[in-house]
């Protein structure tokens, strides 16, 4: 399994923070069929990720293929080249405050992981996570409780 954080390195290293460090990276696909699940009015948290204007438009970055970046201060969404593999432009960024949690779901009968993303404004999206997602969350977790 590709070392994401690694691989998305040069990018970050464009757009972070000053004193901002990568903790961890994680790929994530739309839901089996495109069903990727946004939960939650348009114009709420998602809207202000970067560039995103309505949670339902295509512009949404958990609408393709994307890594995302964990920091101590935001979670950031680059594209990823499914061709490739390639991290593209950041896709958007939040806050970490504006994340209330992230969990891992296991399918009830054969089928993937579900990562859900849940917003401090009741929104949400999920996600289907790659490999290494139990490990992602463990690091938000911990991320946010040094933080918080």
């Amino acid at each position: 399994m590709p070392d994401f954080l690694n691989k998305a390195e040069k990018r970050f290293q464009k757009i972070r923070l000053d004193g901002e460090q990568a903790h961890a990276a994680l790929f994530v696909r739309p839901r089996p069929g495109g069903a990727t699940k946004v939960l939650g009015a348009p114009g709420g948290v998602l809207s202000r990720m970067g560039r995103v204007a309505d949670a339902t438009d295509d512009t949404n970055p958990f609408s393709q293929n994307c890594i995302l970046i964990l920091t101590r201060q935001r979670l950031l969404a680059f594209g990823h080249g499914t061709l490739t593999g390639r991290v593209r432009e950041l896709l958007g960024a939040l806050d970490l405050d504006e994340i209330a949690s992230m969990t891992i779901d296991e399918p009830a009968g054969a089928g993937p992981l579900a990562l859900t993303i849940a917003f401090t404004d009741g929104g949400a999206v999920v996600v289907t996570p790659g490999s290494r997602s139990s490990r992602f969350v463990e690091t938000f977790d911990e991320v946010r409780s040094a933080v918080g």
